[in-house]
Order: C-alpha cells, then sequence, then structure tokens
C-alpha cells in the first residue's frame, strides 16, 4: 500500500500549486492520500481544495471532514479540517475532535479511515495537531489512549507539528516512525520535520519518498507499506 501525506496549506497561492501537486501525485500514484489543512472558503471557491485536485486525479473515493470554524487574518471566518482520496473503498470514517487547552490557538481534530483493500481493511488515522509542541503532544498522547480503550492498531500519517518526534519515544510505544528509517526534513521553511507516519506493529515500511518544495509550505511524505 502506498500512502501520501501533505498538508495542502489551503487554498493560498492555488492557481501556481494545484497543477505542481496535481501532477506530483500523478508520478506517485498513492492508493490513499491524506490531506491537512482542507479548507472551505465560499469568497474564493465553492469547492475545497481536494475535491478541485480530484477533478483532475479521479480516485473513485473522496472523504473530508472539513468541521472546524476558524478566525483567520486574511478571512476573517473559514472552515477547515481533514480530507482523503482513495482508490480503494473506505468502509468508515470518524472525524474525532481532540481536546483544547484554554491557550491553544487552535482546535484540532483527526479522522479515522477504514481502507478496504485486496488484502484486507487497512486502518488509518489523519492527523493534525496542534502547531505548538507541547500541545502537539497532549494531543498525541489523547488519540493513543483512544486507540489502545478501543483496542486498535492504525497507522498515523499527517503533520504532527513536533519537529524529531523520534525523541518523544515513550508516545510512540512500538509503532515506527519514518524519520527513524529515513533522514528528511518537510517543513523547510523552518528546517523542521513535522510530518511523518507512526506505523504500528503488523505492517512494515518498504520505502519513504518525499516531495520537492513546490506543493505548498509542507513537503508531501509517501510511504510503501507491507503486512508485517
Amino acid at each position: 500500500m502506498r500512502i501520501t501525506s501533505l498538508n495542502l496549506q489551503g487554498l493560498l497561492d492555488w492557481d501556481h500549486r494545484s497543477p505542481r501537486i496535481v501532477a506530483a501525485l500523478r508520478r506517485l500514484d498513492p492508493d490513499v492520500v491524506l490531506f491537512q489543512e482542507d479548507v472551505y472558503l465560499p469568497d474564493v471557491s465553492p469547492w475545497s481544495p481536494v475535491a478541485m485536485l480530484n477533478r483532475e486525479l479521479r480516485y473513485p473515493h473522496r472523504h473530508e471532514s472539513i468541521t472546524r470554524l476558524q478566525q483567520g487574518r486574511v478571512h476573517p471566518l473559514y472552515r477547515e479540517g481533514l480530507g482523503l482520496l482513495s482508490k480503494h473503498p473506505v468502509v468508515a470514517t470518524e472525524a474525532l475532535v481532540l481536546r483544547h487547552e484554554a491557550e491553544d490557538p487552535h482546535e484540532r481534530i483527526v479522522q479515522v479511515v477504514d481502507v478496504a483493500a485486496d488484502d484486507g481493511t487497512w486502518p488509518l488515522v489523519n492527523v493534525h495537531l496542534s502547531v505548538r509542541d507541547a500541545f502537539a503532544l497532549e494531543h498525541l498522547g489523547e488519540l493513543r489512549r483512544i486507540l489502545a480503550a478501543r483496542g486498535e492498531q492504525r497507522i498515523l500519517g499527517g503533520d504532527f507539528n513536533v519537529d524529531h518526534l523520534e525523541r518523544h519515544r515513550a508516545l510512540l510505544g512500538q509503532g515506527v516512525l519514518t524519520t527513524e528509517v529515513a533522514s528528511y526534513e518537510s517543513h523547510p521553511g523552518t528546517d523542521e520535520t513535522d510530518d511523518y507516519f507512526l506505523v504500528p506493529p503488523g505492517w512494515r515500511i518498504e520505502r519513504v519518498q518525499v516531495s520537492a518544495d513546490d506543493l505548498s509550505d509542507h513537503r508531501a511524505i509517501t510511504v510503501d507499506l507491507e503486512r508485517a
């Protein structure tokens, strides 16, 4: 299974970036694409960026959770969330709201997804955690507690917003991070690595690919995974 994650950076400079995103995803040809910062800005477009990308990409399955109403600098009020495209049927999705601390400038959700492939169900979580490390680590801990309570092992992918997440090994359990098998930076503007896949036992990372800098303020991260 090939899975790509990309923080879309909303609709900023969209006419310039969207052809590059489409071309990159066509080259990579992932089975599933996880998107963060999927927005709905009706004064800019009646369609989300994921919906517009899929006019070109034509994935048969599209799911979006644009659940957060945000105050912005350019747009006084906008809607933001997570989205995905899949070649395989998406048999279940769930948007979970994470706890919000009073001092955290952002509210966050995760998108829990079951994808039905030929070799069985692939359990995924599309994540976009807080922009501050302390809050992001609290979110990750909360998510892992939720999954533990459900008895679930899921592949986590997205924008974790924590540089060098591998330093927080106690939060990762037995999972393997993409930065533990490949060295890369995913946020070139700050020379940080904020985007990862966290792969639990039962799957293994065969390959990690990192995109060029012209898609977004983040680089796209692509993993090839196999069942262990």
